[in-house]
Formats: structure tokens, C-alpha cells, sequence
């Protein structure tokens, strides 16, 4: 009898130790957690006990810490892009507004009615430069909106790219050269929608006057459910880009160099592209740009 009291004497104790351990622990537990947020630290929590409910309760907290540093790294790269664009939204629209005000004074001050008439030509083209730039500004906007969707219909995208080459005939004259065209000779037909079609390959063809030089190649692709369409063309000397940002808003390579540009143009493509459940990608080696448009094939009927 007196062998029993004993050996309950001592588990007793043995689980009041446990127990004050144990109670200890959840205390250091709770100190860390304590300590992690108020520095903001990226240290984990740990324990000195290995039972399976204490390391069950270990990894939960360090989960929820991991989310946590994850959305607060979020949180800062957010907030460093909305410094971004407030920065490049403030130059852009500040550029064409100060020479509008500036050609504007000059045709003021002009005597000869042909100085005032180039100076308000000028003028008129800032204007159109800044105007251009909201509309694109505003089409981004919705487009970021998970809730705007494109109308989609089957249609001849053949007809579409021809028409916006045809578009920019007088930029091509100018440059005295001609786009390189590998098209099929029959129509093909994708889901799309027209105006979004006309806006993917205005913002790459004028990207390729921004920033290219020689001659363009298109080149068109039929595959079993897809369409693939590549606009090529030899870079500028000293011409650099980053094909992994190509398509984020306000990228730009170099923003010394004055090209009027709001760095949406490529960001737009991307996003229509994917409104229309397609897709773009940019690739750039040896001097050569390359951008690919991947279409969903219409069904034939």
C-alpha cells in the first residue's frame, strides 16, 4: 500500500512539474508572439517541449507569422508602385502641360500670323498627347476591374492586323521601310472583340516606331485551338529591355530619353489579351524584340 501512495505520490509531482512546464512554455510562446509584433521581427516561435499538440500549436503560429510578413511584403510593394505612379503620372502629365503653356505664351507674343498658326499647331499636339494619355490612363483603370469582361465574338483577325497596318502607313512611309507580312492566304478566325483587337495592335506598332528600328515582322500561326501572331524588330543601338517588366504599367527603359510615352501601352496589350482569354509574352535576345499574341481559335460552326 505504502509502495502505491508513492509511486502516485511521485507521478503527482511529476505531472505538476509537467504542467508548470508546460504552462511555461505557452507563457514563452505568448512572450514571443508579443516580442514579433511589436518589432516586427522575422524570427519564428519555438518551444522547448516536442509533445505533438505544443509542435501542432508551434506550426500554426508560424504559419500565420509567415502569411503575415508575406502580406506585409505585399503591402510594401503595393504602396512602392503607388509611389511609382503618382511619380510617373505627375511627369507625364506635367511634360505636355508645361510646353502647352509655353507654345501657348509664344503665340501670344508672336506677331506674324504664321509664327502664332505653327505655335498653335504645337500647342494642339500637346493637347492630343495629354488627351491620348488620359484615354489610356482611363481604359487601364477599368481594365484592372476583375468585374469589367470584354464582349467576345468570332472574327477574322487577318482583317483586323491589316487594318491597323494600313493605319499607320504614313509612320511607315516616314521610315521608309515596309512591315515583313507571313500571313496565311485565308481568313482565321479567333474570339475577340474588335475595338479591343484594333487597341493590342495599335499599342505594339506604335511601340515599335517608339522604340525599333528596321524592318517589322509579323508572322501569323495557326495551331489546333490556338492563333499565334509575333511582331518582330531589331532594337535601337543602346537599346535595352527588361522582358520580365515589359508589360507592367509605366515601364519604361530609359525615361530620359523623352519619348512620349505614358508606359501603359504594352500593359494595356497584356491586360485586353487576357480579358479575351489570350495571352502575350515578350522575349528579347540578340538585338531583337520580339512580342507574341497567343488567340483563342473560333469554333468552326
Amino acid at each position: 500500500m505504502n509502495i502505491l501512495l508513492t509511486v502516485l505520490a511521485v507521478l503527482l509531482v511529476a505531472q505538476t512539474i509537467y504542467l508548470l512546464h508546460y504552462k511555461a512554455q505557452i507563457r514563452d510562446i505568448g512572450n514571443q508572439l508579443h516580442f514579433i509584433m511589436q518589432n516586427g521581427s522575422f524570427k519564428q516561435v519555438n518551444t522547448q517541449l516536442r509533445s505533438r499538440e505544443m509542435m501542432t500549436l508551434i506550426r500554426g503560429c508560424n504559419q500565420l507569422l509567415d502569411q503575415q510578413k508575406k502580406a506585409d511584403r505585399q503591402y510594401a510593394r503595393k504602396n512602392e508602385e503607388i509611389n511609382a505612379t503618382i511619380v510617373s503620372l505627375s511627369h507625364d502629365i506635367r511634360t505636355p502641360l508645361t510646353a502647352l503653356d509655353g507654345y501657348l505664351q509664344l503665340a501670344r507674343q508672336a506677331e506674324e500670323f504664321s509664327d502664332k498658326d505653327r505655335y498653335m499647331e504645337q500647342a494642339k499636339s500637346r493637347i492630343g498627347q495629354l488627351s491620348k494619355l488620359i484615354d489610356e490612363l482611363f481604359l487601364y483603370t477599368k481594365l484592372q476591374n476583375p468585374e469589367y469582361l470584354i464582349q467576345q465574338e468570332p472574327l477574322d483577325i487577318l482583317a483586323s492586323l491589316q487594318h491597323n497596318l494600313f493605319a499607320f502607313f504614313d509612320d511607315f512611309s516616314r521610315q521608309g521601310t515596309e512591315p515583313e507580312l507571313r500571313l496565311p492566304a485565308s481568313s482565321v478566325r479567333v474570339n475577340g472583340n474588335v475595338h479591343a483587337l484594333d487597341r493590342v495592335f495599335a499599342n505594339i506598332l506604335s511601340n515599335y516606331f517608339a522604340h525599333g528600328t528596321g524592318t517589322l515582322s509579323v508572322v501569323c500561326e495557326e495551331e489546333a485551338e490556338r492563333v499565334r501572331i509575333c511582331f518582330a524588330n531589331r532594337l535601337r543601338k543602346g537599346e535595352r529591355v527588361d522582358t520580365e517588366r515589359v508589360f507592367n504599367r509605366f515601364y519604361k527603359e530609359d525615361a530620359s530619353r523623352g519619348v512620349r510615352s505614358s508606359g501603359l501601352g504594352l500593359s494595356i496589350v497584356k491586360s485586353l489579351m487576357e480579358n479575351m482569354h489570350g495571352h502575350a509574352e515578350a522575349d528579347s535576345e540578340q538585338g531583337m524584340f520580339v512580342i507574341r499574341l497567343i488567340f483563342v481559335k473560333a469554333r468552326k460552326e
